[in-house]
């Protein structure tokens, strides 16, 4: 090729290099909006994860817990209770001879209430006699 027929397609040259610019445009924009989408998406989710944590540090820290955790003390008669102890934001519960619908009793209302279990120890003693210590914060 020389310089004659180089001139002779300037104008079509310059028409291909647009195009492929304005095609390599499109596609980065296409990229850059999807990028745009997907941090936004995430955005969102951790927007709603920390609006989720505030509301269970609203309940953790809700004056309610300390009366809640009461329960513990009535759910399985005196005889069966070995300790129970509140201080702060703290409780330390001890079972003997617990049958296995009392331990599920009380295995429910510990794992459904807003606390975090810090020690948690179950021991069979014999086929359906259990002993149980748990200590929880709030």
């Amino acid at each position: 090729m020389n310089i004659m027929t180089l001139q002779r397609y300037k104008n079509e040259i310059i028409l291909l290099f647009t195009a492929l610019f304005a095609l390599f445009g499109f596609y980065y924009k296409l990229s850059a909006q999807s990028y745009v989408e997907d941090n936004k998406a995430v955005i969102q989710k951790q927007i709603s994860e920390i609006v989720e944590i505030e509301s269970y540090k609203k309940q953790w820290k809700s004056k309610g817990i300390a009366n809640r955790v009461n329960i513990f003390k009535k759910i399985v008669p005196k005889s069966k209770r070995k300790r129970f102890s509140k201080k702060s934001s703290k409780v330390s519960v001890s079972y003997i001879n617990l049958t296995t619908n009392d331990l599920n009793k009380i295995s429910n209302k510990l794992l459904n209430m807003p606390i975090q279990i810090i020690k948690l120890n179950i021991a069979k003693k014999s086929k359906n006699n259990f002993t149980m210590e748990f200590t929880c914060k709030w």
